[in-house]
């Protein structure tokens, strides 16, 4: 598991398809599909039902965007911490 993709995971997770997610990150669609499959195939383990052009959460997917959400949440917060005090 990297940053990469558990950033580009939590963006699918957020908008609800890998074009919105791709979008938002500025990058493309394949490299955003393969993200999160490398994450998927690692663990092996679902993390999306796919339907169509949208995705649905697994059971697992929302046990992890629950973690992610935390973890970026934090990220943030650190950012905005050194940024006031630089």
């Amino acid at each position: 598991m990297n940053h990469g993709q558990l950033r580009s995971f939590h963006a699918v997770a957020q908008r609800g398809s890998f074009t919105a997610a791709a979008r938002s990150l500025r990058v493309t669609q394949p490299a955003v599909t393969a993200q999160v499959k490398a994450l998927e195939s690692h663990y092996e383990v679902e993390l999306f039902h796919r339907r169509g052009r949208g995705v649905a959460l697994t059971a697992t997917g929302e046990a992890l965007f629950e973690v992610t959400r935390r973890m970026f949440s934090l990220e943030e917060e650190a950012d905005n911490l050194l940024s006031a005090a630089g």
